[in-house]
């Protein structure tokens, strides 16, 4: 297995997959901070056009808080892209005959599928400490005696939501024959949690809890509330990580 998991990380680099998750990632951390720092210079240069519509503004405050609103608002397009970069980490397989070849050679279906969820999981972390520790590093650096309360927990929060949808996919993967399969069915597990986030009783229980670390921040929801949905959260991905082995296993390759 340990063969196998050295191919998949030679995989990412041979690819270009890690370089590019790399900069994407490292240019959205980078991009929080600098979008911040340069909004009065933005808002300047706008004032005579906005002015001349009728809307006044006074003076923009920029502070940390600021950098880490866009913090917030930037990391569902880093789960995006991670979900498109990895879509096809199975699929693709499938399709080239690849895993047949290694089964063939006695290694079994349930460590290649535990070698694809630790390339899967670890990308997804590594990268989310690049976009995160950016963020935070230029963000201390501008505004060091600012301080945002609860900003680990938050961006822990939003790390698991990235993982949940990590487990989709690979359960979507167990079964798809291609890769819109599987994105189709990731999709579908976040239309459902928006249609079901309608109903008030159920929200703190939805996985959709886990993205609203800003609100932490800003007072108008504890950690307390966050409990349930991680909780719930930590146990889908063992549940789908485990169903997923459990159907690949089956699957004719």
């Amino acid at each position: 297995m340990k063969a196998f998991l050295r191919k998949e990380w030679m995989e990412n680099l041979r690819t270009g997959r890690l370089l590019i998750l790399g900069i994407i990632f490292f240019i959205f951390g980078l991009m929080n901070p600098a979008i911040a720092k340069l909004t009065p210079w933005l808002m300047e240069n706008m004032k005579d056009s906005i002015t001349d519509t009728g809307i006044e503004f006074g003076e923009v405050t920029i502070s940390a808080m600021t950098s880490w609103t866009q913090f917030y608002k930037n990391t569902p397009m880093c789960v995006i892209v991670i979900v498109l970069m990895l879509g096809g980490i199975f699929v693709n397989e499938y399709q080239k005959g690849t895993l047949v070849q290694v089964v063939t050679k006695g290694l079994s279906r349930r460590k290649i599928f535990f070698s694809k969820m630790v390339n899967v999981y670890g990308l997804w972390t590594l990268m989310y400490l690049v976009y995160f520790g950016v963020t935070y590093g230029y963000t201390v650096y501008f505004w060091p005696e600012d301080k945002v309360e609860s900003i680990l927990f938050g961006a822990f929060c939003y790390w698991l939501f990235g993982m949940i949808l990590l487990a989709f996919l690979l359960l979507f993967s167990a079964i798809a024959d291609n890769v819109g399969q599987v994105l189709l069915g990731v999709g579908a597990v976040v239309a459902a949690m928006f249609f079901l986030n309608y109903v008030p009783k159920l929200q703190k229980y939805l996985l959709l809890r886990l993205t609203e670390g800003l609100n932490l921040s800003l007072g108008s929801l504890d950690a307390e509330d966050f409990v349930p949905a991680v909780i719930i959260s930590c146990i889908s991905v063992v549940i789908c990580s485990i169903m997923g082995m459990a159907l690949f296993d089956k699957r004719d390759l």
